[in-house]
């Protein structure tokens, strides 16, 4: 179906009656990936920054959907609040994927400076998704919600995998190009959402762009894990 949305599934379980299950179970995989490889990168046993905030990255991440999983599953009984968290969540992760990239850079007074701009960006991001919480009715459309965090993610992602993962790649190595790759991979996720696309009542658009999101994670992983901080060091 394109162009408009199958009705939600609703299922009742022990007297509750609960809709979207199949968010849910997407949502509880891409929790279990997402801790998946924040233990992994654990086992790398590395402190240097890049490691330890990607890892809070892949926390943060994985929370925000198992949240929203929990908002879709008991949104008769917890409305449009049982939403907010998962999109507060997401931002605080693309936080922690600008700090972890921003971590290579080697100018310091240019490093903090990014940093700075990240802190800016996630503290108005924040501000703005509250006010739009408590003086925006999101009852007829949910998007207006989904905005400010969509574009503070875009924003930060942007600016993190994109232009200093291209950078990263010409300067330090050639692990860095899974960064934009996996950008590249969550672009249709605009037309998927935008246009509708669902194929399948439980396999949805929502569910679509969860298993592009699964790849990315571990895309990410892949050039976390390859990345060759020795020219860092040496210079």
């Amino acid at each position: 179906m394109i162009g408009q949305d199958f009705p939600k599934i609703s299922i009742e379980l022990a007297g509750l009656k609960l809709l979207e299950p199949n968010a849910m179970i997407g949502d509880i995989i891409l929790f279990s990936t997402a801790l998946f490889f924040s233990a992994k990168i654990k086992a790398l046993a590395n402190e240097h920054p890049f490691y330890q905030n990607w890892r809070l990255f892949y926390k943060w991440f994985g929370w925000s959907f198992l949240f929203g999983g929990f908002g879709h599953l008991f949104y008769n009984y917890l409305g449009l609040w049982g939403k907010y968290p998962s999109w507060i969540f997401g931002m605080v992760g693309t936080f922690y994927v600008t700090k972890g990239m921003a971590s290579l850079w080697s100018n310091e007074s240019q490093r903090n400076y990014f940093l700075m701009g990240a802190k800016l960006l996630l503290a108005l991001g924040i501000l703005i998704e509250i006010a739009v919480f408590l003086f925006v009715d999101l009852t007829l459309d949910q998007s207006k919600g989904l905005f400010v965090p969509t574009l503070v993610s875009g924003i930060g992602l942007i600016f993190s995998l994109v232009v200093l993962g291209r950078y990263y790649q010409k300067y330090i190595g050639q692990s860095f190009s899974s960064f934009w790759i996996a950008a590249l991979i969550l672009l249709p996720n605009a037309i998927i959402q935008s246009q509708k696309i669902n194929l399948h009542q439980w396999f949805d658009r929502n569910d679509f762009s969860h298993l592009l999101l699964i790849v990315s994670l571990f895309v990410y992983y892949r050039g976390i894990k390859k990345a060759d901080l020795s020219p860092l060091f040496k210079n």
